[in-house]
């Protein structure tokens, strides 16, 4: 039973992700049906989108949610607690470095990638949210199982000079990591083909989700304190959830949270956590 809710809870987070992209590529395929782009306006687009929502979603996180004691408290993943830290503030040079960096990529990715024009069918763009999620899973564990090896190290500490976190943390990398983890994000495009609704759909809510998970807080996407477990650990979790981490066996249990939008880590606390459980364990 137990083996069975873990591949659930892990599978759960790729349905969500696919669901949640979907649903965001209906709107922006609703609003740019009828409007001819040429590739410049396609690149400024997918600049705009990322650069917004990160900055947007991440305020919201930590000038909006975690500002309110309630929501914070109600909120929180984070079960091992760690020594506070000041985290990176932002910088004009910073920012406008950053956005150059965003620009390029953006650049870059839809002058060699393929175009396919999907439309707005649900069936369709799920399959491609569902398929890019795990690709880009995979090539995410891959690429930050081998910055954690000793010959590669060195380039991602900046990125763990944060025992505990913040949403922004997910920003704050090496150039040279930041390439890798670019090209992580972007061989799936190369293999499956973008759209440029799909493109903007998963700007938003990959940025949605790679916050959420430096922040502490369970909110929608991040069921868990997988991450955390990361970043205090220094080892293990390299995936973006757990699911090529249980596969490889560098799985650091989290702690997960249960609640009416985790579904699974309910039915999890229900049936086997549960004090009728545990008493009927014992008799």
């Amino acid at each position: 039973m137990q083996k069975i809710l873990n591949f659930c809870f892990e599978i759960k987070f790729y349905l969500k992700i696919g669901i949640a992209c979907t649903i965001v590529q209906q709107i922006f395929y609703f609003l740019l049906n009828n409007i001819e782009s040429n590739f410049i306006t396609q690149v400024l687009l997918y600049w705009l989108v990322g650069s917004i929502s990160f900055y947007s979603i991440g305020i919201l996180i930590e000038k909006g949610i975690k500002t309110n004691d309630v929501l914070r408290d109600k909120l929180t993943a984070r079960v091992n607690k760690v020594r506070n830290q000041p985290f990176p503030s932002f910088s004009l040079k910073g920012i406008i470095i950053g956005e150059i960096k965003a620009f390029l990529s953006a650049l870059i990715i839809l002058y060699l990638a393929p175009e396919v024009h999907r439309g707005n069918s649900l069936l369709l763009n799920f399959g491609w949210f569902l398929m890019r999620i795990v690709t880009a899973d995979f090539c995410f564990y891959v690429a930050h199982w081998l910055l954690h090896t000793r010959f590669l190290q060195k380039i991602h500490l900046k990125h763990h000079e944060f025992r505990d976190s913040s949403s922004f943390v997910a920003g704050h990398k090496s150039f040279v990591e930041y390439i890798i983890v670019t090209l992580t994000d972007v061989l799936p495009i190369f293999i499956f083909g973008y759209d440029i609704t799909q493109l903007s759909a998963w700007s938003v809510i990959g940025n949605a989700y790679n916050l959420e998970g430096h922040s502490s807080l369970s909110i929608f996407f991040i069921p868990s304190d997988f991450h955390d477990l990361h970043h205090t650990c220094f080892n293990g979790n390299y995936g973006i959830q757990g699911f090529w981490d249980r596969v490889f066996n560098t799985l650091n249990p989290p702690t997960k949270k249960p609640g009416i939008m985790f579904p699974v880590s309910l039915i999890e606390y229900i049936t086997i956590k549960s004090p009728i459980s545990n008493d009927t364990k014992n008799t």
